[in-house]
């Protein structure tokens, strides 16, 4: 190929070039939240989870071990299953204070009209 047959070609890429890139930056994804705030929010949500379901799962085998040594069949398993429960909400309720303590307070973000107008 000579110089003068190249000179066409290369323009043409130089235009398909362009054109290629104006494409992408009209379909670029908008920007949302990080995929690690997102990471970090299911992290915390599965703790929480966790905790309360161990809470009842402790009070309940507690129950359950008392009932069988004692024999006092389902009523030690009941009361433990509620305490357990009740130790379980309260833990996740703590941790949430202690999140919504550490996370920031978003008082930097913009003012909006009440919806209630």
């Amino acid at each position: 190929m000579s110089g003068r047959d190249a000179d066409p070609i290369r323009r043409r890429l130089d235009s398909l070039g362009k054109q290629l890139a104006e494409a992408q930056a009209r379909h670029a994804p908008a920007p949302g939240p990080e995929p690690r705030s997102q990471g970090a929010a299911l992290g915390q949500a599965l703790r929480l989870g966790i905790e309360l379901v161990a809470g009842v799962a402790v009070g309940g085998f507690i129950g359950w071990a008392l009932d069988r040594f004692l024999g006092t069949a389902p009523l030690l398993m009941v009361v433990f299953l509620g305490l357990g429960a009740t130790a379980g909400i309260l833990n996740v309720v703590r941790t949430a204070k202690r999140m919504q303590a550490a996370a920031p307070s978003g008082k930097d973000l913009p003012s909006v009209a009440d919806d209630d107008d």
